[in-house]
């Protein structure tokens, strides 16, 4: 089966590269029509570069991000139109980019018109698909798909090579975005400052980069490591298989609610225990204490004694960490994945 990878998505943002690659391993052959032209000339180059393909797959799938050229999607192709959209483009505009009123404005209308356009809309988790259906109706156009890891990347270490009963290395991974809730973490950083067992590592920028600066200097805390520079896929790996525990986000966000981060699934497919608010979506896919670790309210002072205690008690790590990879094995793998995108297409 051939199928069109289309639009002005980004080639290296893990949904893409994840489902390519599954598709791949699976036997299909994809074709990239993608253009990422500033302004209207972008619309232009697709449709010259679609045309010398238009007649050389079975399926096109708008990848992510892509919600503005749905339509175009549409215009250009007879097949059958598939957008990986993950979720509202309004959603994640409002509730963490902070937006001027006519991105707000945009967004809304490119979420309408993604809706009215395309055939199929693959969304990261089912609070997605309610929050779909909740503003434009039920519709069989919706499909839940996990993101899942690149499991070639994000390889499992042995059990048992932690170095828990020295330093205890909690890791916060991704973009300080106010869903995040990395001041919260600091909070907690600061909380334990004087526990010479833990030490904390942020990777990270955006809209909290200086507020976070600030605090660590403020505070005077040695005991974190604050990395805003881009870091190559092996230090990347590198970094998380160090860490003997992995934090994922704990702000009161309505889009908490609805988003499961790649990172979750890259912990799990690397075998590394995953702290994280407790949130609908997250729960669709993992149990608190069994495959992952939830706290239940974003305070500081909660989030610091969950980390000390988990600090102390390794048979728990590895306990989850155990069930979190057989999980990902199980249910998130490219072979899953690659299942569940046929299956979403109907591709046999």
């Amino acid at each position: 089966m051939t199928i069109c990878w289309f639009g002005i998505y980004n080639p290296d943002f893990g949904r893409n590269k994840i489902y390519i690659k599954a598709l791949k391993k699976a036997g299909h052959k994809i074709i990239e029509c993608r253009d990422s032209s500033a302004g209207l000339v972008k619309y232009w180059r697709l449709w010259r570069k679609h045309n010398a393909i238009k007649n050389s797959y079975d399926v096109l799938i708008v990848g992510y991000p892509g919600h503005i050229v749905v339509p175009l999607a549409k215009f250009l192709s007879k097949k059958l139109i598939c957008v990986d959209a993950l979720g509202s483009l309004y959603d994640a505009e409002v509730n963490s980019h902070r937006p001027s009123f006519s991105r707000k404005i945009k967004s809304k209308i490119a979420d309408f018109l993604m809706v009215k356009y395309a055939d199929k809309i693959f969304l990261e988790s089912e609070e997605q698909k309610k929050f779909f259906e909740e503003k434009y109706g039920k519709s069989e156009k919706y499909e839940v798909l996990y993101t899942g890891a690149d499991e070639d990347l994000f390889i499992s270490i042995p059990f048992g090579e932690s170095d828990r009963q020295n330093i205890f290395t909690v890791l916060f991974r991704g973009k300080l975005t106010p869903e995040s809730g990395v001041m919260y973490i600091l909070e907690a950083i600061n909380i334990l400052k004087n526990n010479n067992s833990i030490y904390f590592k942020i990777i990270g920028a955006g809209y909290f980069q200086e507020k976070v600066r600030k605090f660590i200097e403020e505070k005077e805390l040695k005991n974190v490591d604050f990395i805003t520079k881009f870091l190559q896929d092996d230090d990347l790996r590198r970094e998380i298989s160090d860490a003997d525990l992995a934090l994922g986000q704990f702000e009161n966000n309505p889009r908490l609610d609805r988003t499961i981060p790649h990172k979750a699934f890259e912990a799990f497919a690397m075998g590394i225990p995953y702290l994280t608010l407790s949130a609908p979506a997250i729960k669709e896919i993992a149990k608190n204490d069994d495959t992952a670790f939830f706290i239940f309210s974003s305070i500081g002072q909660e989030l610091a004694e969950k980390i000390e205690s988990l600090s102390k008690n390794p048979i728990i790590l590895d306990k989850v960490s155990r069930n979190a990879l057989v999980m990902f094995k199980n249910e998130f793998s490219f072979t899953h994945i690659s299942d569940r995108i046929q299956k979403a297409v109907m591709l046999k």
